[in-house]
């Protein structure tokens, strides 16, 4: 609906070095990270630790290009680090590295297919460069790995909603992101009621309108 503004919900957390994040507390439009990171527990992990701590004040201090290099010297150390490559991901949009960053979330995947946080974000950079069926492909990948991740379904609902027009797919996408947080905004459901108004016209056997 193009008279909306619809931000996209990008992961403002702190990657673990090997983990694999949760859901976002804050989610903004921001990549920049916030204060969750814990160091982990993991035998790989402890020796880069110091360095991605490092890492870490450098991305909070907005020094994205000193992240980089901080963050691109752990994983060629120690390169099945996902969280140190999805930060690094992050760090390379910041820079304006997005070939960079698509190899640094892919890495991510590759080192942890649990790694929600790359879906996400790889999601956010295909979409910003036009590559919305491969935006629409590494979300839903994202969703076969946490089906109740609420901040992809909002961006598959945008996605849905402005990019690809897919009214019945917007739909269920918001309103599965609105059972998830339980949320109560005006608009979003205003857009909801705009969509099932919409849905409704439809046929569902081919798709044409009544």
């Amino acid at each position: 609906m193009s008279h909306r503004y619809i931000s996209v919900i990008s992961l403002s957390l702190v990657i673990m070095l090997g983990g694999c994040a949760g859901s976002p507390r804050r989610p903004a439009e921001s990549t920049a990270p916030g204060p969750d990171y814990k160091s982990t527990s993991m035998e790989t992990a402890t020796d880069a630790d110091a360095e991605f701590q490092a890492a870490l004040q450098l991305m909070e201090s907005g020094d994205w290009h000193g992240a980089a290099d901080r963050l691109s010297a752990i994983v060629a150390a120690k390169p099945r680090l996902s969280g140190a490559w999805t930060n690094l991901g992050i760090a390379r949009i910041k820079i304006g590295d997005a070939a960079g960053a698509e190899e640094a979330f892919k890495r991510a995947i590759e080192m942890n297919a649990n790694q929600l946080v790359a879906y996400n974000e790889l999601g956010i950079l295909y979409r910003r460069s036009g590559r919305l069926e491969e935006a629409a492909a590494i979300y839903n990948e994202g969703l076969r790995i946490k089906p109740d991740a609420e901040e992809i379904h909002w961006n598959l609902g945008v996605l849905y909603d402005r990019y690809l027009p897919n009214p019945a797919q917007a739909l269920f996408h918001y309103e599965r992101y609105r059972q998830l947080t339980q949320s109560e905004d005006r608009q979003l459901l205003a857009w909801i009621s705009e969509l099932r108004g919409k849905t409704s016209q439809v046929n569902p056997a081919n798709g044409a309108k009544r």
